[in-house]
């Protein structure tokens, strides 16, 4: 049985009650453990559309949003930014009011510009889904991420978790943060000075200066990749120096061989996990991908209850 899910959009981990977290992840399990993942087996969508609308590049978030919503059996339409009037000056929201007016009922944006998912529900007829936006949000990474930990932990009320990397640039970094609170969990961060940002107080986490410290500590670390393409020069003097104090390596799983390690992709092997560490039995970096199919289902069928 689940509790009433009452939301229209998913934008921010915020807006989520720790009730609201469970409701999603009782509904993926129920996805998991139905083999609903395989193969279309619910028309719970049918007759509904969603676009994928994906100003910045994708793999794994696209894919797994499309995959999601066609094992429910909803229409699916793939939006082309730099093939659209987007490219000649269109505004966000008459791009949106545009595609609303062919009847579309999910609109699922990746958007360079943090806060745009939130500017957005604002105009919207359509259920709005965060699929990432600038260096604010991802929701649903945080969710996915949230949900391995617990199916691996049962419950993550005082676990410690270490989120490692480059945060700054991190948009899945403030949603784990927020979601894994929320679970009653502990959040420790790990990374250089200048990958770190100026408002870090106000996380009230616990802050390592090397991977060996952060692994002393946690149960589980959350790898984060460097988005070099993000980056000003200057903000660390090599890859090699990175890769030193902040990368995880097989000498960290010997350190402690219960270790659980989490990596949203795409991963940088030889920089911020080696590749021999992303493939131990301590990763759980190919559950997440499929954890993420579940995850976006639930909140596909979800929010579908509230149109």
């Amino acid at each position: 049985m689940f509790d009433k899910f009452s939301h229209r959009h998913l934008t921010s981990i915020s807006q989520l009650s720790k009730s609201d977290i469970q409701t999603i992840f009782k509904k993926a399990e129920n996805f998991l453990d139905g083999n609903v993942l395989k193969t279309a087996q619910s028309d719970v969508l049918k007759e509904k559309t969603v676009v994928l609308a994906f100003f910045e590049n994708s793999t794994r978030t696209r894919l797994s949003f499309e995959i999601a919503a066609q094992r429910l059996g909803a229409n699916i339409v793939q939006f082309q930014a730099n093939a659209s009037s987007v490219a000649k000056g269109e505004s966000l929201t008459d791009t949106l009011a545009t595609i609303e007016a062919m009847n579309v009922d999910f609109f699922v944006m990746r958007h360079s510009v943090s806060g745009a998912a939130e500017f957005l529900k604002d105009y919207a007829k359509s259920s709005i889904i965060n699929a990432g936006d600038g260096q604010h949000e991802h929701p649903t990474q945080a969710l996915l991420d949230g949900f391995t930990l617990q199916n691996i932990f049962k419950n993550l009320e005082g676990k410690k978790i270490c989120i490692i990397g480059d945060i700054l640039h991190s948009r899945v970094a403030r949603s784990n943060i927020s979601l894994l609170k929320t679970l009653g969990a502990e959040i420790a961060l790990c990374a250089p000075k200048t990958l770190l940002p100026n408002d870090i107080s106000e996380w009230n986490c616990e802050v390592f200066k090397t991977s060996d410290e952060a692994v002393e500590w946690a149960d589980a670390v959350n790898v984060l990749r460097l988005q070099k393409e993000r980056m000003e020069s200057g903000l660390l003097p090599s890859l090699g120096e990175f890769s030193k104090y902040y990368g995880i390596s097989m000498r960290h799983v010997l350190q402690k061989p219960d270790l659980v390690i989490l990596h949203p992709g795409p991963v940088n092997y030889g920089v911020e996990i080696q590749y021999d560490v992303a493939n131990c039995e301590n990763s759980y970096i190919r559950q997440q991908v499929t954890n993420g199919v579940a995850i976006r289902m639930a909140i596909l069928e979800l929010l579908s209850e509230n149109f």
